[in-house]
């Protein structure tokens, strides 16, 4: 009587190799906890360095760098113009670019990009202005309430309106490309940031 023969499936031969390629990993130093709690909703590891202004963030980044045990493929320093001088302002961008910190800086505050999900802006806005605008979309904001909780329900509050934001953040960018150009403006790279995060979590 003939054997009878039995082929094996591929798939009980070999591991399957996934198609998709492995996700990137990022390590985000945020000046405030508000800022944190934004961007730990994309799924990345995030640390808050406070005190000082944007040059010392920079510096302290940097430092942590070197604390980094894990590979990372992407370092970013988010950080505002805030009351910062233009000497610092650029000087920390600089700084963080030759010591391989990609920059996601906002002029004059982080909440420019929360109101670029709802407007267009062409004209300097103060950040003291700020909250009165964005409580004209989202009535319950207030900028007494701080910290990764914030940043965490802005985040919910945003999500379906990302693509807005980041359109209208890069089209005021486009115009003030240069942070020099910018310091004095409306404008925020942190739409940068976020695309690439947005990319990151498709891959």
């Amino acid at each position: 009587m003939a054997r009878k023969t039995i082929h094996k499936s591929p798939m009980n031969s070999r591991k399957v190799v996934r198609s998709h390629q492995l996700r990137q990993t990022f390590m985000i130093f945020t000046e405030g906890e508000t800022e944190e709690g934004y961007f730990k909703k994309f799924k990345v590891r995030c640390k808050t360095i406070s005190g000082g202004n944007a040059f010392h963030i920079v510096r302290e980044a940097i430092e942590q760098m070197k604390n980094v045990k894990k590979s990372v493929d992407h370092f970013w320093v988010v950080f505002d113009k805030d009351d910062t001088s233009k000497s610092d302002f650029l000087k920390a961008i600089k700084l963080a670019t030759e010591n391989g910190l990609e920059v996601a800086y906002s002029c004059e505050a982080f909440e420019i990009w929360w109101l670029f999900h709802f407007m267009e802006i062409a004209a300097p806005i103060q950040r003291r202005e700020y909250e009165k605008k964005l409580q004209k979309h989202l009535p319950e904001f207030t900028n007494r309430e701080k910290g990764r909780n914030q940043g965490e329900r802005m985040w919910m509050l945003l999500d379906r309106i990302k693509n807005t934001g980041i359109a209208n953040a890069k089209a005021a960018h486009s115009k003030f490309e240069h942070p020099e150009q910018a310091f004095k403006q409306s404008v925020t790279t942190v739409y940068q940031l976020v695309e690439l995060l947005l990319a990151n979590s498709i891959s």
